[in-house]
């Protein structure tokens, strides 16, 4: 069978049905293999540009990523979830108002980005940054002229079209941050490709949904999408206190280099996390927005959420954990050593990040997105009140210690407990279908360990050995516990499997 043959067997058997859960499901599979071709992509890209420029060229992205993700961040309004939320099939005349709403933000975070550029490079005493922050200006004012029909993707869980417009961008970004590396050696690799890849995607947006937006704006439409985004736009201030405040605040105290290895291990130690995250948040937003109005199947749906995350997210997270110092000796140069204890702790806020990504979708499909908001601000006063004795003592690790510390004996205990309580659900339930992953994880993570520190191979060899170890070492361990319990996490793969090819 030809190249074409394939694709086109693949894309009917993914085709989305009219069944809500089949859609669901078979939206899942398009979502995760969005995910993970892109991560892949990016998280190579970016490996193979790290080693030829170093952590000090790094630092100057990363400097720029954390400047562009608070401006976002703080701009962000909110709009595709509150159109994603209204049960009404059609939004269009939603969407010139959107449009417009967006293009202005687009426009002004790229104004105050290339104004505030030196006063960035100042205070992060990085002269190379204004240049790159001014060229990367650009980067808002595409995102803001995309299509916003593209909302429609994920309100009629039509993923397999997002899947064409989130890979046309990174092929572009892997094609010209790659030449540009290779031929410079220069942080400006990553920068060109970024750029690159808002263009291409700004143009991918209206192959892939018909809709043409005008220039028209109603204060009352806008008004009312504001009145349910104002707490996504909180939320997002707050998140990113707690996402890249940390990263600022390396960056400041510690300086680029520093701030290279912490932001590289967040990317490596959080990519399998981050793709469970944004598969079940793209999905599972709207599935739990369609069957907002049924309490029995809101409950199974989140039960169900939780275990195949929690089967996924834990075995991903102990093994990037016990496989970190092969991967660092592996794929990068002794210039990023000291990568290693991050990525080990940061993997641990990996795999809390993908429990947390069961809740925020509930919170915001049932109305009610003020919750995850709430509960980020009191995580953020603990941040705030612990980062800097932490880092001062331990460095780099300390804040990664807190950051966790945080998820782990708060945020999520509490956002966990309150969407159990808001689906009428059981904790019994709640902490059996966790227990289950987190013990085979554990006993996973002891025999890479063992096969590690066994010295049987190195390089290459060793990391593709301890994965295959990890894999098989998880696989039997599930089985013994579905055999010995009520577990059925493999079942339920394999249900999910065959309702998406039949």
């Amino acid at each position: 069978m030809s190249i074409r043959g394939v694709v086109t067997l693949v894309r009917r058997a993914l085709a989305p049905g009219e069944d809500l859960t089949e859609r669901a499901v078979t939206s899942g599979v398009w979502v995760a293999l969005t995910n993970v071709l892109d991560r892949a992509l990016q998280l190579a890209m970016v490996l193979f540009v790290a080693r030829l420029i170093g952590p000090d060229s790094y630092g100057v992205m990363a400097f720029a990523l954390v400047v562009m993700s608070a401006l976002t961040q703080l701009s962000r309004l909110g709009i595709d979830a509150a159109l994603i939320q209204r049960e009404d099939d059609d939004v269009d005349a939603y969407l010139d108002t959107a449009w417009v709403m967006q293009n202005t933000r687009g426009m002004l975070v790229a104004v105050v980005l290339f104004v505030s550029a030196p006063l960035a490079a100042g205070f992060f005493d990085e002269p190379q940054l204004t240049p790159v922050l001014r060229v990367l200006a650009l980067s808002p004012l595409l995102s803001g002229l995309q299509n916003p029909g593209l909302m429609y993707l994920k309100k009629d869980l039509r993923f397999d079209k997002q899947f064409v417009y989130t890979l046309s961008g990174t092929v572009f970004y892997v094609i010209v941050a790659v030449s540009y590396a290779l031929a410079t050696r220069s942080v400006w690799a990553l920068v060109f490709g970024l750029v690159a890849s808002d263009f291409v995607r700004l143009v991918a947006s209206y192959l892939v949904d018909n809709y043409r937006p005008w220039p028209r704006f109603d204060p009352a439409l806008a008004r009312e999408l504001f009145g349910y985004g104002r707490w996504i736009f909180a939320s997002g201030v707050v998140l990113f206190l707690i996402m890249q405040g940390d990263d600022a605040f390396v960056g400041w105290y510690l300086g680029g280099a520093v701030l290279a290895f912490y932001q590289l291990a967040y990317r490596v130690s959080n990519a399998p996390a981050t793709e469970v995250t944004q598969t079940i948040s793209s999905v599972v937003f709207p599935t739990y927005a369609k069957m907002q109005s049924d309490d029995r199947q809101l409950r199974d749906g989140f039960f169900k959420t939780v275990q195949l995350t929690t089967f996924v997210s834990f075995p991903v997270a102990v093994g990037i954990a016990a496989v970190a110092p092969t991967f660092v000796e592996t794929f990068l140069t002794e210039q990023w050593a000291g990568m290693v204890p991050l990525i080990q702790l940061l993997a641990a806020w990996g795999l809390l990040r993908s429990l947390g990504a069961t809740t925020g979708p509930l919170f915001q499909a049932i109305g009610k997105p003020d919750i995850p908001t709430k509960i980020q601000f009191g995580k953020l006063v603990i941040i705030a009140a612990l980062i800097y004795p932490a880092t001062a003592r331990y460095g780099a690790v300390g804040t990664g210690l807190v950051i966790v510390g945080n998820s782990l004996l708060f945020s999520e205990p509490v956002a966990t407990y309150l969407a159990t309580r808001a689906v009428d659900g059981s904790y019994a339930r709640l902490l059996r279908l966790i227990a289950y992953p987190a013990l085979a994880s554990a006993l996973m993570g002891l025999a890479v360990v063992a096969v590690h520190r066994a010295g049987i191979a190195t390089g290459v060899v060793e990391f593709v050995l301890l994965v295959a170890v990890g894999v098989a070492a998880y696989t039997a361990l599930v089985l013994a516990l579905e055999r010995l319990s009520g577990y059925d996490s493999v079942a339920l793969c394999w249900r999910l499997a065959r309702t998406v090819v039949s």
